[in-house]
């Protein structure tokens, strides 16, 4: 019998629990593809801003624990935001800017939301392509806000391509005015490999340095950036650090701060920072799901930062298991995860049916590029993995699961009808008495990303059953990782 500590939760008061662990990717409500997250705590709640939020209306999700998110549709006066939504509050206001568009503003971070106008610099004038690098529209290419200790504001924003992040300060009372001319504090630097384009990063020359935030930790500015660009699974996660909101910003030598790790989850960058329930840092960024033709598929990652003894920036992370949700460990910047392993990659299986080129192992080789899909005909199609066909006499302790649906491209997020996923689990020690372990044959719920805490339970086979699926969609399991010791 194999030891594994418990995993409990704490009643809401909704009835729901409190979640004491989450995985990656999260679990978004109504969400498809998701990308470029800004996350602002305002009270004791949370709010997600996000490319792919948009639709008939524009979608934001809150949340009370950063792990549980809820869906909700706001209206934007005039129009919806448009990609890179960023926002940030000042003087009991949430403001709200995308890639190209002035400043919306409202006195609930659920809208809806006043249109104030377009940005002006500093001599009246509004932004464009040949005005600045980065300026288009009236607006600015990845916009970030940054309210200071001293109630003093600021934008920072990316030229295109190569040409680097930019920022001024703006008029605390009017906040679409630049106080100044903008200034560049850095730009691609082909001495930096990791900022190249490429998976391998084998272009020299080229590069998207985007996505800039700022953070501000005793004293010192940490001015966040993303390269080489979104498609890339090199996508990662830069820092410069300076003792001044505008510079001069220093590059951190040990960049990037967040990259992936070669696993399932890649591409991680265009983050945002915020302080948890219990004061630690969280960020939340981009991973590329996938990248056909500069088709991209993208969805949302969360792990703790925080700084060393040097002073310089640590983000755990991109982790890819079960990590102790914020408020549960102190520090989890030096160490979140709780120990749990898959269990679940290339097994023996047995299936009641797939199709040619979408065979059943393409849902347990810990890959969102590829899927399994079963016949049109099977009503309820199954899944079984045997996890230990190797060493028969071996048991295995199953605490979690992880189960990424497919969504095809352009499915509509906003006010479409929720597409509820249906499923079972159940597990086995001898493969013929089976145990359900999570019965979701009755969820309403429109989550494209699930996952299940378990209570542990030792087993050798795991089933997966699809008991109900949107019409409207074909059936598909991008990837199904049974978590455990």
């Amino acid at each position: 019998m194999l030891a594994a500590a418990p995993v409990t939760a704490a009643p809401q008061e909704d009835g729901r629990e409190t979640p004491t662990r989450y995985v990656n990717p999260l679990a978004v409500e109504g969400a498809g593809s998701l990308a470029d997250p800004t996350v602002i705590r305002v009270g004791e709640r949370y709010y997600l801003y996000a490319t792919g939020g948009l639709g008939p209306d524009t979608s934001i999700w809150s949340s009370d624990n950063l792990v549980d998110w809820e869906h909700h549709v706001a209206q934007f006066e005039g129009h919806g935001t448009s990609d890179a939504p960023a926002a940030f509050l000042y003087r009991d206001h949430v403001y709200v800017a995308g890639n190209g568009t002035g400043l919306f503003r409202s006195a609930d971070p659920l809208g809806p939301f006043e249109y104030l106008g377009d940005f002006s610099d500093h001599e009246g004038r509004r932004p464009d392509w040949g005005m600045c690098p980065g300026c288009e529209d009236g607006g600015f290419f990845d916009p970030t806000f940054f309210v200071d200790d001293d109630d003093r504001l600021y934008v920072y924003y990316a030229g295109p391509g190569p040409e680097g992040i930019y920022g001024a300060e703006l008029d605390p009372d009017n906040p679409t005015h630049l106080l100044g001319p903008v200034q560049l504090f850095f730009a691609f630097e082909p001495d930096h490999i990791w900022e190249r384009y490429g998976n391998r990063n084998e272009y020299a020359t080229q590069s998207w340095v985007e996505g800039p935030w700022m953070t501000k930790h005793d004293g010192t500015y940490y001015l966040q950036y993303s390269a080489p660009g979104t498609d890339w699974i090199t996508y990662a996660v830069g820092v410069y650090t300076g003792s001044n909101p505008l510079g001069p910003f220093t590059y951190y030598e040990g960049n990037p701060v967040l990259l992936h790790r070669r696993g399932m989850l890649n591409g991680v960058g265009h983050n945002s920072v915020v302080e948890g329930p219990d004061g630690t840092l969280w960020t939340f960024y981009n991973i590329l799901y996938r990248n056909w033709n500069r088709e991209l598929d993208r969805r949302i990652g969360m792990d703790p930062v925080g700084f060393d003894a040097a002073g310089n920036m640590v983000i755990e992370g991109p982790s890819e298991t079960p990590q102790w949700a914020p408020g549960t460990r102190p520090d989890p910047w030096k160490g979140n995860a709780t120990n749990s392993i898959p269990l679940s990659e290339d097994k023996n299986y047995r299936v009641s049916s797939e199709q040619p080129g979408r065979e059943a192992p393409f849902a347990f080789d810990n890959n969102a590029r590829t899927e399994w899909t079963p016949a049109a005909d099977d009503v309820e199609p199954w899944l079984e993995l045997d996890l230990g066909a190797e060493a028969p006499d071996q048991q295995f302790m199953v605490d979690s699961a992880r189960i990424l649906f497919s969504l095809p491209e352009g499915v509509a997020v906003g006010s479409a009808a929720p597409r509820a996923r249906r499923y079972r689990l159940e597990v086995s020690s001898d493969g013929e008495t089976y145990t359900t372990v999570v019965d979701k044959t009755a969820n309403t719920f429109d989550n494209a990303v699930e996952f299940d805490d378990i209570e542990p339970v030792q087993c050798r086979y795991v089933r997966f059953t699809i008991t109900g699926w949107p019409p409207e969609l074909p059936r598909g399991l991008v990837e199904l990782t049974i978590f455990g010791r």
